[in-house]
Parts: C-alpha cells; structure tokens; sequence
C-alpha cells in the first residue's frame, strides 16, 4: 500500500507499506515538517478481530530527525504506538477511537552521549518528551483500491492539554491522506 498524507505537524508524508501476513504489515516513512524532514518506519498489527466488522490493531511509527536549530540543534527520534478499535460499517467505513503515547529524544540522550559544544544559550538542548494522545478517525472508500482517511488526535500531558514543551506546535496530530492497495 503506497499512502500520502498531511496534516499537523507534517506538511507532507509519504509511506510505503507491505503486508507481511493478514495481520501484520511494515513500512518505510518519509516526512517534512516545515522545518526538517523525518525517516522512519511503522509497524502495524491487528491483534484481535471479531469477523470482518471489528478488530483492534497497534501500529508504531518511529522516525527521526536529522539535526536542526531548534530542539537544541541535535538530531533526534520520535515515536508513537497507539492502540486502536475499529468498527466497518456496511458502505466500507471504517470508524475507529483509540489512544496512545508520543515519545521524543534527542539522539545524544539516547546514546548516553554529551557534546558541550551543541548546547544552546539558555542551557542544554532538547532531551526528550513523553505525552499521552486520544484519537478518532474515519477511512472510506472512494474507488476499490483508493481509500481516504482522517485522523484527529489530541495531544495531553497527563489529563491536561500539553503545553510548550510539546515539540509538534499545537497539541493535536491531524492526518489526512489517500491510500492506494497495490
């Protein structure tokens, strides 16, 4: 499956996925933020279904970000496991809730490394983050092959909303995209 999206924080995003089995699949991710580009790869998997009418998957996108000025200018990852159930209605919709999590590191911290050198003016660069997300989305199809889908995820720091240590801008993830089944 080749899907291209965009949204909040990316402007655009390109992956192309491959179904290893019925349910499991991998892809290779390729993003661009308004600042800096992102790499990655997603694993999804569905692990219970009820029929063809529900199931609940994961999915885990982990990418990451080549140096930038912000975030303390190093480069760094992030990623987001999220747990979802689905429901399909007669017309091929599908509808889904689920929540998940967002984590993002420098690659420094990571590695249990320093550089002195990389640090910024108010102290140390960006070390890392941890927020929890709520989403709901909607996939149908437009052609057999062809499906749009959308997404709105808020993102929270606990039951609150997150503030300005979020590295996405405004707390919310916004998907929305087309997939093509090849």
């Amino acid at each position: 499956m080749v899907t291209v999206a965009t949204g909040i924080p990316y402007v655009g995003i390109v992956e192309y996925a491959y179904g290893i089995s019925d349910r499991f699949s991998a892809g290779a991710i390729i993003g661009i933020t308004p600042k800096i580009p992102g790499y990655g790869v997603r694993l999804r998997g569905t692990i219970h279904e009820r029929g063809d009418r529900f199931r609940v998957y994961v999915r885990a996108p982990v990418l990451y970000y080549p140096r930038t000025k912000d975030l303390g200018g190093e480069p760094w990852v992030l990623t987001w496991p999220v747990v979802s159930a689905e429901w399909k209605i007669e017309s091929g919709t599908r509808l889904s809730v689920g929540g998940g999590f967002v984590a993002a590191a420098c690659v420094n911290s990571l590695l249990g490394l320093e550089e002195e050198e990389e640090e910024t003016e108010g102290g140390e660069g960006f070390m890392g983050g941890f927020w929890n997300t709520l989403h709901a989305g909607v996939a149908f199809p437009i052609r057999p092959r062809l499906m749009f889908q959308g997404e709105l995820s808020a993102v929270l720091s606990g039951a609150k909303v997150a503030g300005g240590d979020w590295v996405g801008g405004p707390p919310v993830i916004l998907v929305l995209g087309l997939s093509y089944g090849l």
